[in-house]
């Protein structure tokens, strides 16, 4: 293939995935701060009187999956596979945008990106910081990195 073609062809490609970060970057960004709210109305007026923050590592998780018939498994899989799915397709596109980081500096990048969710959650009040969604985040992130970057390495083998 021709030089230019395949320079124009990336440039269609790299605009469209940019296109979809955005749509993906929004629907994040509503889940993470309006989304939840739909389903806590009194949370939309920063009203946090049940609401607790945890700052202690795998102590939500643990209770999760220790008390698994405690909750429906709506609330079980949103607060646990469902932050994990949620940010699969960051490290793709990580992984797409940067192609030279490595294992190291994707984690750092999804553990900041999903650090800065959570603490924008407690400032704002229109969420609950949890470091174990963060813990959960930098999870699905880093397998969305690696997801790719396996991908890619096999279409480029073949």
């Amino acid at each position: 293939m021709c030089p230019i073609k395949l320079l124009i062809l990336n440039l269609k490609s790299k605009w469209k995935a940019t296109v979809l970060f955005i749509a993906y970057f929004s629907f994040i960004s509503f889940l993470s701060f309006v989304g939840i709210s739909i389903f806590f109305k009194e949370r939309l007026h920063g009203n946090y009187i049940e609401a607790s923050h945890n700052f202690i590592p795998f102590s939500t998780i643990g209770m999760y999956f220790l008390n698994f018939g405690s909750y429906n498994f709506y609330t079980w899989f949103y607060n646990t596979l469902g932050n994990i799915l949620l940010f699969i397709p960051f490290g793709m596109f990580l992984a797409l945008f940067f192609p030279k980081v490595t294992r190291v500096w994707a984690i750092i990048i999804i553990l900041l990106f999903s650090f800065l969710i959570e603490a924008m959650q407690l400032i704002s009040h229109l969420g609950v910081f949890d470091v174990d969604d963060i813990i959960l985040k930098t999870v699905g992130g880093f397998l969305g990195f690696l997801i790719f970057n396996l991908l890619n390495r096999t279409k480029i083998n073949e």
